[in-house]
Order: structure tokens, then sequence, then C-alpha cells
């Protein structure tokens, strides 16, 4: 074992023992020059005794005991610095929906953005953020139709998006095609291959029994199914699940 190994070995031993005798993570760290997530990977596993935690306490008060409300305050924040996160202000938030549009020729989703919820406390909802931004909110996702741009109608603009990659990619493909002798519909039909957004999979047993209904028919008529789900739109991810060897 080298020098430096055998070193690290004995801090690490020393490291535990202190923590066994109750000290803090941090009184160790400081004791050895080292970071606090060091020392809890050397201590790992040691559980302090109620007592031990109550002379911590002890400690701590004594430590604080001189200073006024103003200064604890200040050597908290000091001390969780590493682990806050100063909020974006409005104008940075607004920004970050303008960007997402300037870049996508469209505006974002509240799925896509996974801090929209900090949208709706600082502007009331996700909606008025958009137009804070200077959009027009889109509707409701399933309340009316959306043109995609080869004019095909499209129940959603989850299902546009489709229609729209598809073009992009010069991929042939009709809309809303009958499965042979029944009343479903595939949402996208390109030679036997038939695309399905199951935009709410899971949450209606209709829906699912329909769902299981195409994967049999697919199955026994030897089409091939491919199955799109929202967590393959928001981010989009089409790529990684369509081969478009196999649609041209």
């Amino acid at each position: 074992m080298n020098n430096g190994r055998r070193c690290y070995q004995k801090f690490k031993s020393k490291a535990r023992i202190l923590r066994k005798n109750g000290w803090t993570h941090r009184e160790i760290g400081k004791e050895f020059g080292v970071a606090f997530s060091t020392v809890y990977y050397w201590t790992k596993g040691i559980t302090l005794t109620s007592e031990q935690k109550k002379a911590i306490e002890i400690r701590r008060n004594r430590t604080t005991s001189n200073f006024s409300i103003e200064e604890r305050r200040a050597l908290a924040r000091k001390n969780f610095s590493t682990y806050w996160k100063k909020p974006y202000s409005k104008k940075e938030l607004l920004v970050k929906i303008q960007q997402f549009h300037l870049k996508n020729g469209r505006i974002p989703l509240k799925r896509e953005f996974n801090m929209y919820r900090e949208y709706q406390q600082r502007f009331g909802s996700w909606n008025k953020a958009i137009s804070a931004a200077g959009f027009e909110p889109n509707p409701v996702i399933f309340s009316k139709k959306f043109v995609a741009k080869d004019g095909h109608i499209c129940d959603s603009f989850a299902e546009k998006i489709i229609d729209d990659w598809l073009s992009k990619r010069q991929i042939s493909h009709g809309k809303n095609f009958f499965y042979q002798n029944t009343k479903m519909t595939a949402d996208f039909s390109s030679g036997n291959i038939r695309l399905e957004y199951f935009g709410l999979a899971g949450a209606n047993k209709l829906y699912d029994q329909i769902i299981r209904k195409k994967r049999k028919f697919c199955q026994k008529e030897n089409l091939k199914l491919i199955e799109i789900y929202p967590s393959d739109l928001f981010p989009n991810r089409l790529s990684e699940i369509i081969n478009l060897k196999e649609l041209k």
C-alpha cells in the first residue's frame, strides 16, 4: 500500500472514531480539512445516540448564543448557500419561453418545462405566463382540432406534432385509417405500419381496452404497430422509436 493510500485509510479510521464519539460531519471535516461530503462517505452507517445528538445541539446553541437573530439568519444562509439556488426573476422566466419559441417555432406546453409550477406561482397560471411572454396560450390539448402542415386534420396538438414530424421527413402517411372491417381507426398509417398516439393510456379503462384490441388486430394481420406516448413527445424522441427505413 503506498503512502497516499495509507494516509487516506488513517484519516478515514480516525474520522469514524470521532463520529462514534459524537462529532458532527462538519466538525470532523474542519479537523481534517476535508469536505462535508467526504466525511459523510467515510462515516456512512454510523448512527449517533440520542445523548450525542443532544450534546451537538448544546454545542450549536453555545456557538450562536452571542449572535443576534439577524446574524443567526445570515449564518444560516451562508451554511446553506451551497444547496440554495437563487430563484429566476420574472423576466428570466419569460425569456425561457421566448427562447423555446424561437428554437421550435411554437410555444411550449407546460409538461415540457419541469419548472412550470414556478411559472404558476409567479404569474398565477401557466397560460398567464405565456400571455406575459407575448404569445397566445395553447387551447386545451383535446378541446379542438389542429391542422398539420400537410393539411391533415388532427384531433390533438400531440397528433399535429407527429404529423408534422412525418411530413418534414417526407414520409407518405394517411390519417385516421380504418382497421379492416372494424370501427377502429389508426391515427396514422404508412404501408403496413400503423402509428398510434396513446395519449390517455392508463387514464381510462375503455381507452385501454381499445389499445389492446388494436394490438391484437395488428398482430393477427401481421401489421407493425408503433405506439407513441406523451413521454415520447415531451421531449420529442420520435427519432428514437420510429425507424425511418421501414417507412420509406
